[in-house]
This record gives C-alpha cells, structure tokens and sequence, in this order.
C-alpha cells in the first residue's frame, strides 16, 4: 500500500503543478500573440520547433530510463549504483547537449536560409542554450523520479513556466517599445522561454544540495550504467520522434489534401487554426492528470516488477488506469457537451473558428480517455523495461492516423475533421497494442471493464445535468457567467454520481489529502 500511495500523491503532485503551467501558459500565449501577430509567432514557433527537435535527440527519453534504473537498483539495495546512473547521465548527455546547443547557434544562419526564416536567427541563437539547459533538467529530474520523489518535478515545471512569463513578455515587450520591431519582440520571447529552463535548472541544483549535488558532481565507484541507459532511451526517444513526426504529418496531410475538399489556402490555413489553437487547446488541458499518472507510477512499478512482486504490480497498474479513468471520463464528456459553451466563453471574437472547432472538440472529447489510459499503459511497459514494445504501438497507431486522415481529409463531408478522427484511430491502436503487449509479459489483462463501466456512468449522468443546469443558467445570467458556474457545479455532481454508483473505492480517496475525512463521508470504510 505505501508503493500505492507514493505513486499516487507523486500524481497529485504533477498533477497540481500541470494544471498550474498550462494556465501560466495561456497567460504567456495570448498576450504575446496580441503583443507580436502572426507573423512574430511565426518566428517564435520556428525556434521552437528546432528545440523540441533537438530535445528529443538529447533527453527525450533519459527521464524515463533514468528513472527505471534508479528505482529498480534502489529497491535492490544498490544505492551506489543508483548514483552511478545519475552521474553517468549528466555527464554523457549533458556534454552531447552542449555540442547540439553550440551546433544550433552557430549553423543559425545556414538553417534560417535553407528554411527562408532569414528572420529568425537571433530566435535560434536565443534558444540554443535551452538545448543544453533542458538536458540537465531531464537528468535531475530522472533521479527524483526514480526515487519517487515528484516534488522537485513539479517545483521545476512551475519555475520553468513562471520564468518564460515573465522574462519573455516583459522583454517582448521592451524590445518592440524600443524599435527593434516583431523581429526583437519574438526574439525576447524566445530568450523568456531559456530563462525559463535556467530557473527550472537553479530550483533543481538547489534542491540537491541535500545530497544529490555530491552524486552529480563526485563520481561514485560503480560499473558505468550507459550501457543500459542507452539500450532504455534508444525506444523512448524512437517513440518521441514518431509521435513528432506524426504531427508533422498530420498537419502536411491537411494542408495537402484540403484542397480536394473544395477549401481555398486562406480557409485551410483559418480551419488549421481553429483546429490547433482552439480545440486542441481544450483537449490538451486533461493531459495534465494521464501525465502525472504515467510518470509517477513508472519508478513505483518498476521497483515491484524487480522485487518480482506480481500482486503489488497488478495493483499499481488497476490503480493507475482507474485513476486515470476517474479524470478524464468526465473531462472528454464535459467538452463533449458543452463544446459551443466553453468555446464562445474563450474565443467569442472568432465566431468562424468557434464553428469549424466545436465538431472537432467533440470528437476530441470521446478520444480523451484513450489518451489517458494509453499514456498509462506505455509507462507501464516502460517500467518493464520494454519501450520497444510501445515503439512498435505508437508505430502502428501514427501509420494507422496518417492514412485515415489522408483518406478523409480530400472528402467535403470529412474535410478537416480527418485530424480528430484519426486521433481517435491512433489512441485506439496504441492501447489496444499495449494492453496485448502487457497481457503477453505478465499473462494478466487489466480489468478495464471493472475500471471504465461505473465512472463511465457518473460521466455520462453529470453531462447531462451539467448541460441541463447550462441551458436554465444562461438564459437568466448570460453566457460567461453560466458557463463558470456550470463548470464548478460539475465537479460536486460528478462526486455525488460516484458514490451513487459506486465508482469509487476507499483506496482511491486515502492516499489524497484529507482522504480519510473524505472516505469516512463517503462511506467507503
């Protein structure tokens, strides 16, 4: 049970620090795009896509890997070698990081050229030291994680968010009051978004002092873990850079295909828009709690599976995606039912985009448990010490999206809507992949029905008041208003719904805080 609750208040830990950074983030987001336009995000986004590019190719999935063998020689008993992962990591991807950061900033004025940015190079040199910086992050947080200790994670995210906001508005906004144009303000934004990763790098080392800063800087007498860790990172990072190259993809097959679908270049660029800033931006927003569950129950899985401890495993993994059930069954029906609601609250100016985005939300919505529950179950892979096996799921998921949305996107009737649908196809190939590949390696299948049918239930019940109690609130109050008041009423219901079906049991409420309180009033003890 203390494996249980480790892992799920590590959740709740990430969770609330997920939460926080996407509104931090929003706040970054649409200020600087009244503050710049266009065509200054334009700059700002193709920094960006270099240093998510060169991000996976450094660390993409040494968090990941790190934290398998850490956790797994911890439960061990094998300390010193515990140790040995983290200093060879920092040592060995810190200084390949650096090289990628000094290559970025150097070749930035061949890159821009290729590209035709012949703007944008100051951007790319502002973001090179990012690069290296984010390594360093992975590598300290890959040792947090590894000993469950999600705190330092999530302090991290939030100092990272903060420093991009205030740096880069601030200085966006200095730079253009100061003549250097939407050029000098994008290339302030881009300078916030490094100053964000070196606050997020200070908070770790500080957090270190207690120790962990002589296992990074002081090398321990242990056989060298890069072995190891590059055989865990080569899937992870392959992963990474499939679903990379997926959204590349996606957005070619649209732009590309579009056009049979009757739609000119400025309407397909305005649904492209819609789609990506509205109703991806809704979607993205539960993924804070599939997230925090995956990363979290990675180490606590992963030292049960080295004790070989099957019962705690099969309990860690029904805990994991019931948890994971609980949340975003009821946020995918919510966006279902109240897409047009929640969009004219956020977007009201862009009545164009709010219509091309209120049917994509909703298919968004019905995927928004398969993406939950398939970013659980590629962790639990992961903490077996099999990522090639998620490799080959996100493989087949991405090919599957990609020739389901080249095939409906030429069609007037499917048109745009190819990109969720084949959301929809990709999430629902990648579970069912992992859930085979788990059945395979442990010979037990989650029992996903017990986990899905009663939450599903409450979430169904609560969409339909909450879209009951939205009609009768808008037409007295007005739209804004009722849709704040409708969404702060769902969360009460949607309790109530639980414990009328149910749905919850008292080791999902203990490990929270306040939960005993909580379960003594719900009576499940």
């Amino acid at each position: 049970m203390k494996g249980k609750e480790s892992f799920i208040g590590g959740a709740m830990a990430l969770l609330v620090s997920s939460v926080i950074v996407k509104v931090l983030g929003a706040l970054f987001k649409i200020p600087l795009t009244n503050l710049i336009g266009d065509s200054g995000m334009g700059l700002f986004a193709f920094a960006m896509q270099f240093f998510s590019l060169l991000f996976v190719v450094a660390a993409a999935g040494l968090p990941i890997a790190e934290s398998h063998l850490v956790s797994e020689a911890l439960a061990m008993g094998e300390r010193r070698r515990a140790q040995a992962v983290v200093v060879h990591a920092a040592a060995v991807f810190g200084a390949l990081a650096l090289a990628l950061s000094a290559g970025l900033a150097g070749f930035a004025p061949l890159l821009c050229q290729l590209f035709g940015e012949k703007d944008a190079v100051w951007c790319l040199v502002a973001i090179a030291p990012a690069v290296f910086l984010v390594t360093v992050e992975a590598a300290l947080r890959g040792w947090y994680q590894g000993t469950g200790n999600m705190v330092p994670t999530a302090v991290s995210q939030v100092a990272e968010a903060v420093g991009k906001l205030l740096v880069g508005l601030v200085l966006a906004q200095k730079l253009l009051d100061e003549g250097y144009g939407i050029t000098g303000a994008a290339v302030g934004a881009v300078i916030g978004v490094t100053c964000g990763e070196l606050f997020a790098v200070c908070y770790l080392l500080w957090s270190a002092r207690r120790g962990v800063w002589n296992v990074i800087f002081h090398r321990q007498k242990a056989p060298s873990a890069l072995p190891q860790l590059f055989q865990l990172m080569v899937p992870v990072t392959l992963g990474a850079a499939v679903m990379t190259v997926s959204g590349f993809l996606d957005m070619a097959v649209i732009y590309r295909r579009l056009p049979a679908a009757g739609f000119s270049s400025a309407e397909i660029v305005a649904a492209y828009g819609a789609y990506t800033g509205m109703a991806m931006t809704l979607f993205n927003l539960p993924q804070a709690l599939s997230n925090s569950v995956s990363v979290s129950v990675l180490p606590a899985l992963s030292a049960a599976h080295a004790r070989r401890n099957t019962a705690q495993v099969r309990r860690l993994i029904t805990s994991s995606m019931r948890l994971t059930l609980l949340v975003c069954l009821p946020c995918g029906a919510g966006l279902f039912v109240l897409s047009n609601p929640l969009l004219q609250a956020l977007f009201a100016s862009q009545p164009r985009g709010i219509a091309t985005a209120e049917p994509l939300l909703r298919l968004l919505g019905i995927a928004e448990p398969l993406v939950g529950l398939s970013a659980v179950t590629t962790s639990v892979l992961q903490s077996f010490g099999r990522p090639d096996l998620t490799v080959y799921a996100m493989t087949a998921g991405c090919s599957l999206k990609f020739a389901v949305s080249f095939w409906l996107a030429g069609q007037p009737e499917y048109n745009i809507a190819a990109a969720p649908i084949g959301t929809l196809v990709c999430y629902g190939v990648i579970l069912l992949c992992n859930l085979g590949s788990i059945r395979k390696l442990i010979h037990w299948t989650p029992p996903l029905g017990k986990a899905l049918f009663r939450p599903l239930a409450a979430s169904c019940g609560m969409a339909v008041s909450v879209l009951w109690l939205y009609q009768k609130l808008e037409a007295a109050i007005g739209l804004r208003v009722a849709v704040i008041l409708t969404v702060c009423a769902a969360v009460p219901v949607y309790f109530i719904l639980l414990a009328v079906f149910h749905a919850l049991e008292a080791e999902d409420i203990l490990p929270l805080p306040g939960g005993k309180r909580l379960a003594r009033w719900m009576r499940l003890q």
